[in-house]
């Protein structure tokens, strides 16, 4: 009988771990602030270490429902590695362009306003 209920409740608790992960993955997906997409992630990437090392075990059809979403989160985050690349390159134009002005009529000297006498 002990075996049969720690059975059940660590069956609950492998289902309640997958709802979990379903869950925040759903919430990454719908988050449209890039940060809090991340913060996210890095709860979801707690659950994964759990579901591993429970070595919890999926049937077929949940296998490809998470692949799917795996994608989708692929996905995001390469567009979010693109937008990364594309500002780092638009800072990196500016400072270059920044560096190589040089004015074509120099400023004059700024007039003193102290007399260095006293």
């Amino acid at each position: 009988m002990k075996q049969v209920n720690e059975m059940k409740l660590r069956k609950e608790e492998h289902e309640r771990l997958i709802d979990d992960f379903k869950t925040l993955t759903f919430q990454a997906l719908e988050e449209t602030d890039m940060d809090s997409f991340i913060e996210i992630l890095m709860k979801r990437d707690e659950v994964i270490k759990k579901i591993v090392k429970e070595n919890i075990e999926l049937d077929s059809n949940e296998i490809d429902f998470f692949y799917d979403l795996e994608k989708k989160v692929s996905e995001r985050l390469e567009d979010a590695r693109k937008t990364v690349v594309e500002d780092i390159d638009a800072i990196a134009e500016k400072k270059r362009a920044i560096r190589k002005y040089t004015p074509k009529f120099p400023f004059p000297p700024m007039p003193v306003f102290f007399d260095k006498k006293g």
